[in-house]
């Protein structure tokens, strides 16, 4: 998808934060993207869902996806300061989480049956490598964070675990 970041700023040249999004915009000739988990169209115009390339961009420190689909880096921290838009992007960052570590998941299955190499690599994404955290317990949220996602993948692959177990014997 080819980007024209000359449309993300407004008539005065400053960089759009709501604007850009077709739902929440105050004057939707400026509107680039929709908020909806799918394109959508709109007085004939057609609006790409910036959820869904966030997704297919699958890089959890967001710096290629902002340099590409936004004016640049600066642009998606000014865009994250905004409150009506930040819950959306948190939502998509757990989404998108879920996803990375669900395919890592996979891999590692499919590894252990293989007994090939990259069995590093998978659990680094399976752990989140990339978020530097600080050292100390973790909080509340980031604790119930971590159980919600973790359940979600024990009922995903309980099925894949107890066959794999069957195998071994």
């Amino acid at each position: 998808m080819k980007v024209d970041k000359s449309k993300f700023k407004d008539g005065r040249g400053n960089p759009l934060t709501q604007g850009l999004f077709l739902e929440i915009g105050y004057n939707t000739e400026f509107a680039v993207y929709t908020l909806k988990e799918e394109d959508h169209e709109y007085n004939g115009k057609l609006y790409p869902s910036l959820k869904q390339i966030y997704l297919k961009c699958e890089d959890p420190t967001e710096y290629d996806f902002a340099r590409t689909y936004l004016l640049s880096w600066s642009h998606w921290k000014r865009l994250n300061e905004n409150k009506v838009l930040r819950k959306y992007f948190d939502e998509w960052r757990e989404e998108l989480e879920y996803k990375l570590r669900s395919q890592a998941v996979r891999d590692i299955i499919s590894m252990s049956a293989s007994e090939s190499g990259g069995f590093q690599a998978a659990k680094w994404i399976a752990d989140r490598g990339w978020e530097k955290r600080a050292a100390g317990r973790p909080t509340k949220n980031e604790k119930e964070r971590e159980d919600n996602i973790n359940e979600r993948l024990n009922e995903d692959f309980k099925a894949d675990i107890i066959r794999l177990k069957a195998v071994d014997k």
